[in-house]
């Protein structure tokens, strides 16, 4: 098999744009319903993974499928694996927030070769393939060069509800708002990835990051030229729950501000 994954990208690029037209004539008229403690779905997600599933399935059959939502029932044994996540940003999408997207990600014998991330509100595609940069709307895009923490734009995927986590999750915030360009908290970690990815912030932070929340969003920031780690800067781990991001320039400096803000004895 060539490392050309360009076939892959191109299906995921037009399956994610019909998903994200679907979720567009369904925003503000579907119903929705908590999964858990402020975890929302809505009939919106469940119709996008329909969608995408069933294209999937039609194109590459020999394909397992890793996605949010109920119904997905996933071959571990099997090398490629899509990881897709239908609506990511459903809070947002249910109060009628303007922050949502499509993220669809190919993970092929372990490795991430794939990257699509689709925002329908603003029609841009986000796209990218191991060995093949990265691109919004075919255009190549590249991370920032910034070089410094103190001229940096963070987001974070902070979870929805501390719970006894709060302390932590404050530390990460008071530090990481306190000499750089502050924090957005957005909604989309996807978003956020892709952003960091075109040069729109300098790092990405999360500390309860599913696999379908990162996996597009991390081909598209290694594509453009940034870093993926843990906290800790050891390699990133798509089915752990840290993730750091950043444009490379500003990796060590990220990782210092978080050990001082939360040391690893705790």
């Amino acid at each position: 098999m060539s490392d050309d994954y360009r076939e892959f990208q191109g299906a995921a690029e037009r399956i994610g744009i019909e998903a994200g037209q679907l979720l567009l004539g369904l925003s503000g008229r579907v119903s929705v319903r908590e999964k858990g403690p402020a975890d929302l779905v809505t009939e919106a997600d469940f119709a996008s993974q329909r969608l995408i599933a069933g294209r999937l399935q039609e194109l590459f059959p020999e394909h397992t499928l890793l996605a949010e939502e109920e119904g997905a029932e996933t071959d571990y044994s099997r090398p490629w694996r899509w990881v897709v996540d239908p609506l990511d940003g459903t809070m947002n999408f249910a109060h009628g927030f303007p922050f949502w997207v499509v993220s669809i990600a190919l993970e092929h014998a372990g490795r991430l070769v794939v990257g699509v991330v689709h925002n329908p509100l603003l029609g841009e595609t986000y796209s990218a393939s191991l060995g093949q940069g990265a691109t919004r709307n075919g255009q190549p895009i590249h991370v920032s060069a910034v070089a410094g923490l103190k001229e940096s734009l963070i987001t974070a995927a902070v979870p929805v509800d501390f719970g006894n986590d709060s302390r932590r999750q404050l530390a990460y915030l008071a530090r990481l708002s306190t000499g750089t360009h502050s924090v957005r908290r957005t909604g989309s970690s996807a978003m956020n990835l892709a952003i960091l990815a075109s040069g729109g912030c300098e790092i990405c932070y999360g500390t309860a990051m599913n696999a379908w929340d990162a996996a597009a969003g991390v081909v598209l920031v290694r594509e453009a030229g940034g870093m993926v780690t843990r906290f800790s800067g050891d390699p990133y781990d798509l089915y752990g729950q840290e993730i750091l991001a950043s444009n490379g320039k500003v990796h060590a400096a990220s990782i210092a501000a978080i050990k001082e803000a939360w040391p690893p004895r705790h």
